[in-house]
């Protein structure tokens, strides 16, 4: 968390550690992290058990438990010697470790869901809290989370630096709450939402909730330039109903006249590469 008044830059570090299950084939699998975070040392397996069972049925345990075992070797290079230390110190010739990347976290879970989001496909964090039944995601919030990680993966393709600045807190209200944004820099504040054909009512709601906030951290930084990016189908799309066509229209002309009443960008994109290019533009 932070305020958009001090914004920090890098507070952590990490390796991915990469396994090859036949040596020299150059399949790889991201199953593992080493990480720097607030003067610790956090070496954690990210891989999923039941992924490595599925794969390699009975042997699987065996994989587990070698990760395992890879894992404390390494934290207690890393606790004794540090993090360039451990990085020299992988002691079989079929694991790999990337070089250290700076980012920023607001806690340790917030630093392993970058790790998991960026880098490791059959991954899971295993010490999260279960979500309560408030916390569970709809359909549509679902919708959204994948249309959210295809641009932040897009962006990543094309700023690789920008990833440190993905799912950021800042506090908006003196002793409020810190609230999340997608990407949170020191010059832009971005949202991204869905406006579906089908589910214009939530998406109209879930656009005006990310604007208050794009609002509130605009008044807080007037030199932030805080933008909402909303996917559409195009007009020419010929799955939409007349209907459909005029009611899209309609709310897209709403969104921009109270975004830009309340001094925030609206920008409308009908693919990823076009979010993605967006943003990059103005950060």
């Amino acid at each position: 968390m932070t305020t958009l008044s001090a914004f920090v830059d890098n507070n952590a570090r990490y390796s991915v550690i990469g396994w090859e299950p036949v040596p020299g084939s150059g399949e790889r699998i991201n199953v593992a992290a080493l990480c720097e975070f607030d003067g610790r040392y956090i070496a954690k397996s990210l891989v999923r058990e039941d992924v490595l069972r599925c794969m390699y049925g009975a042997a699987g345990d065996g994989v587990v438990h070698m990760v395992g075992g890879m894992m404390d070797a390494l934290s207690a290079v890393a606790h004794g010697h540090g993090l360039e230390a451990a990085l020299a110190s992988i002691p079989l010739s079929n694991f790999s470790m990337s070089s250290p990347r700076a980012t920023w976290a607001s806690n340790e879970n917030d630093l392993l869901r970058q790790i998991v989001l960026m880098n490791c496909s059959l991954s899971v964090i295993a010490d999260e809290p279960l979500p309560t039944s408030d916390d569970l995601p709809t359909p549509e919030r679902e919708v959204n989370q994948q249309w959210t990680t295809k641009v932040k993966e897009a962006i990543q393709v094309l700023r690789p630096d920008l990833s440190m600045y993905f799912n950021r807190e800042a506090v908006l209200v003196d002793g409020g709450v810190p609230v999340r944004f997608a990407i949170l820099t020191q010059r832009l504040a971005a949202q991204f939402g869905l406006l579906r054909p089908s589910q214009q009512n939530q998406g109209m709601e879930d656009a005006r909730a990310k604007m208050w906030k794009l609002a509130l951290a605009k008044e807080r930084n007037p030199a932030l330039t805080a933008t909402l990016l909303f996917g559409t189908p195009s007009e020419e799309d010929i799955t939409l109903s007349d209907k459909q066509r005029y009611r899209l229209k309609s709310n897209v002309g709403e969104l921009q006249q109270e975004a830009a009443h309340r001094n925030v960008d609206f920008s409308e994109v009908h693919t990823v590469p076009a979010a993605a290019a967006r943003v990059v533009e103005l950060a």
